[in-house]
């Protein structure tokens, strides 16, 4: 996700002819099915993926390309190296005051998810989500380094009721075990998860989401110029109206 230190590469636009060199980006991101994941047989895998699918046709559209292949990590590194400017480019991001203050946001985002409490099948109806308040005594997992929602977070350190790990398959093995009581997932990669460890009759989502939020790509702001962001972000909202992106869609989520 191995890397050309950026500040030895320049970005040349060429007046009146709109191309650019070749841009080599740094890439970085986590295990997060159906958005990205890693593929292929052991010796030649690779990170595919909805979200990888759409940023290399975004990449490609603008004539820049990969520093060698897109490296995985727990979020929670992979954020702190683009911040840091060991990598340029993280996805997939939720939008937060905090990350927006120290990395350039693409303005246009992948698209949307929804962020829900998943629970033991045999605890339906009985754990039930109207208001937070419904969960003050339940000990919650979470992974290390998400933003959720600002409110969660709020209530969580307020009711203490919390357990981080670095990643979602570690609290879906804690929730099925029984040392929690919820976790919070966005609901495509939760019920994508679930399917392939076997647990889908064990454990559902609730009906009521926590919130509907959108998938953003970050930048660092210490190797990335905002006006390459602005014209990825351009890009990124031209491809989205196009054939090519809802096939894409298609392939990662039905309909």
């Amino acid at each position: 996700m191995k890397r050309i230190t950026l500040c030895l590469l320049t970005l040349f636009l060429l007046a009146g002819f709109g191309t650019a060199t070749a841009r080599s980006l740094k890439v970085v991101t986590d295990e997060w099915p159906p958005y990205e994941f890693k593929a292929g047989q052991p010796g030649n895998e690779y990170v595919s993926g909805f979200a990888t699918e759409v940023i290399l046709a975004v990449l490609k559209n603008i004539g820049a390309e990969i520093d060698g292949r897109i490296t995985q990590y727990p979020w929670a590194r992979a954020e702190r190296m683009v911040i840091d400017g060991t990598a340029d480019l993280l996805y997939t991001a939720t939008y937060s005051n905090q990350r927006a203050a120290i990395t350039h946001y693409a303005t246009e985002s992948l698209m949307d998810s929804s962020w829900s409490f998943f629970i033991r099948k045999e605890d339906k109806g009985r754990i039930n989500f109207n208001s937070f308040e419904d969960f003050r005594n339940k000990k919650i997992g979470v992974v290390r380094g998400y933003t959720y929602t600002p409110e969660l977070w709020e209530f969580m350190r307020d009711a203490k009721n919390f357990e981080e790990v670095t990643n979602d398959d570690f609290n879906i093995q804690k929730l099925a075990a029984g040392r929690i009581d919820t976790t919070i997932m966005d609901y495509g990669n939760g019920l994508y998860l679930l399917q392939n460890m076997g647990l889908s009759d064990k454990i559902v989502p609730l009906e009521k989401p926590i919130s509907v939020t959108a998938l953003y790509v970050v930048f660092s702001k210490n190797t990335v110029e905002k006006d390459f962001v602005d014209r990825f972000s351009a890009e990124l909202k031209k491809f989205k109206a196009t054939e090519a992106y809802q096939e894409i869609f298609k392939k990662y989520f039905g309909g």
